[in-house]
């Protein structure tokens, strides 16, 4: 007012008026930015995994076209293909060319998918809330209820994404000659395929509510996907079990069959369970605090620090809660293979193109044929784990807790021997456990397979996992943004190789380049210890080198 006074008398008597500057509009801030943000985030790789998802269904169409061109080949391979029943589920009319991607490729994406989601969606809620940045968010006009539902509706941008283009390129596959894909086959395909990157998604945003930290709900979540896979492995086992299919989001996926005897109902439980954790993470969103949680850490006790000694005791402590989750894990689930094993075999044993394949391996037991393909599974989850491992270490710098030991008397390299120590210890733990946990459930049907050859079987299993972690610390050390990336794209591209190249004729080099085509499928096959002592030793001086960048770089954040 006293500045508009001035003026006024200022230009009095002048007769001319004064325009005064005009006061800029208060502004509003832009309607769904937080949305725009999430899918913009999450919008790249879910196109990848999208683009990925339809040239695998390609890929597949084509090589069994040209692998078996004739009905009497592909009734032989759906044959022999029985024997994988339990690890990818059952076959539907495998001889025709519907049938055959359906169980070659379902489970395979929805594992996949599955692990991307999870990532994701706790990588975008749990993940900016620890790194501070959910704080600049709801300083501004919104809520935590408000900004949850609206990272959710980013993620649901995305995941629409992938699913146009996995829809795109399975059309695109449904002209090739022999195809002969449906429209609504072909999009209820898409939909199957993307489905479980869904469910877990919004399996992850709920984590990420009730869990303090972004590894705790990755934790979670994962122990989620385990159990899932876990029940599927169960039903899938006896045909007088395929009832439990109906208690797996892995199993609601098999039960679409969407080229072949398709069963849209499996869609509702799919959209329940998405809705209904949609709706729990908005609730719990605005019942915690900031960097709260529903499942609250426990208060640390002045003797839980007595026994830390230095990076390799504190490393132990913070893995233990994961290390234990993987270890229930994998032992559920071999205890379970291991239970069941005498029944399937009996199954597979009814096939001959089974028999004859186990007489070509030495093995005149089907249950030894069953846990070599059981164990295969094993080295998957233990590679798995270990890619996880690496990306805990670059958690650990980019989210500046490494600085708090960095300027203390600890030298880097011995941080990442420390971690690396342990996570070593960690995998050959849980390999062993797994044969050892095997034998017990297989004694108990007298299998009759000996301790020594299942606690072989189980360290066999490490040695791919190993590998992983070497690599994931040579890129660790160079360009530490894209090392989580890195291991585990190394274990997808693995396992995608060793399902598909195996039906290229006359291209083992293919196969060579898998990382599970080094192990031998004990206990039907006796371990090539050279081979693996070879791929271990390339493990560590992977490992060695990536310590030697590691200490010549800087700390990397972002």
């Amino acid at each position: 007012m006293a500045a508009v006074a001035a003026v006024t008398a200022a230009t009095a008597g002048t007769g001319r008026a004064v325009r005064l500057p005009a006061v800029p509009p208060i502004p509003t801030p832009a309607r769904l930015v937080i949305a725009r943000h999430t899918a913009r985030s999450a919008m790249r790789w879910a196109i990848v995994w999208g683009a990925f998802f339809g040239i695998f269904v390609l890929s597949n169409v084509r090589v069994y076209v040209t692998s078996y061109p004739t009905l009497a080949q592909r009734i032989q391979a759906a044959q022999a293909l029985q024997t994988f029943a339990i690890l990818l589920g059952p076959l539907h009319h495998a001889e025709t060319v519907a049938g055959f991607t359906m169980w070659r490729i379902t489970t395979v994406c929805a594992l996949i998918g599955a692990v991307w989601g999870l990532r994701t969606s706790v990588g975008l809620l749990r993940g900016e809330e620890d790194e501070g940045r959910w704080e600049l968010l709801l300083a501004g006009r919104t809520t935590p209820r408000a900004a949850a539902a609206e990272v959710l509706l980013g993620l649901a941008a995305a995941q629409a994404a992938m699913f146009a283009t996995t829809a795109v390129l399975i059309l695109a596959a449904a002209t090739l000659p022999g195809a002969r894909f449906t429209l609504a086959g072909s999009l209820l395909f898409a939909a199957g395929l993307v489905a479980c990157a869904a469910m877990f998604l919004a399996v992850g945003a709920v984590t990420s509510q009730l869990c303090a930290n972004r590894g705790q709900a990755v934790s979670l979540a994962a122990a989620a996907l385990g159990l899932a896979y876990a029940v599927r492995v169960v039903a899938d086992s006896t045909r007088s079990l395929g009832w439990l299919r109906w208690f797996s989001p892995i199993g609601w996926i098999e039960e679409l069959r969407p080229l072949r005897d398709p069963q849209p109902i499996a869609l509702l439980p799919i959209a329940a369970l998405i809705a209904l954790c949609a709706v729990l993470t908005v609730v719990l969103a605005g019942r915690r605090d900031l960097n709260g949680s529903i499942l609250r850490e426990r208060a640390p006790r002045p003797g839980d620090v007595r026994w830390l000694r230095g990076p390799l005791t504190l490393a132990l402590r913070l893995t233990r809660g994961g290390a234990i989750g993987w270890l229930l894990g994998i032992g559920a689930m071999a205890y379970i293979e291991g239970a069941v094993a005498r029944s399937a075999a009996a199954i597979l044993s009814s096939s001959p193109a089974f028999a004859a394949a186990m007489r070509r391996l030495g093995v005149r037991q089907g249950v030894q044929g069953y846990l070599g393909a059981a164990f295969f599974f094993v080295a998957v989850m233990l590679a798995v784990m270990a890619a996880t491992q690496v990306a805990a270490m670059r958690d650990e710098e980019a989210s500046g807790r490494l600085d708090t030991l960095l300027v203390r008397p600890v030298h880097r390299v011995k941080w990442l021997a420390g971690r690396l120590a342990v996570a070593l210890g960690q995998l050959l733990l849980v390999g062993t456990t797994a044969g050892i946990v095997t034998w017990i459930a297989a004694a108990s049907q007298h299998a009759g397979i000996p301790f020594p050859k299942l606690l072989e079987a189980g360290v066999n299993t490490v040695s791919p996992a190993i590998f992983v972690l070497g690599l994931g610390t040579l890129v660790f050390g160079v360009a530490p943004r894209v090392a989580p990336a890195a291991g585990y794209a190394v274990v997808t591209y693995s396992i995608l190789v060793s399902l598909v190249g195996a039906l290229v004729k006359g291209q083992d080099w293919i196969l060579d380049t898998s990382l599970f085509s080094h192990i031998a499928l004990a206990p039907a096959a006796r371990p090539d210890w050279p081979e693996t002592a070879a791929l271990v030793s390339i493990a560590a001086a992977l490992a060695a080198a990536g310590a030697l960048a590691f200490r010549r770089r800087d700390v990397t954040y972002v």
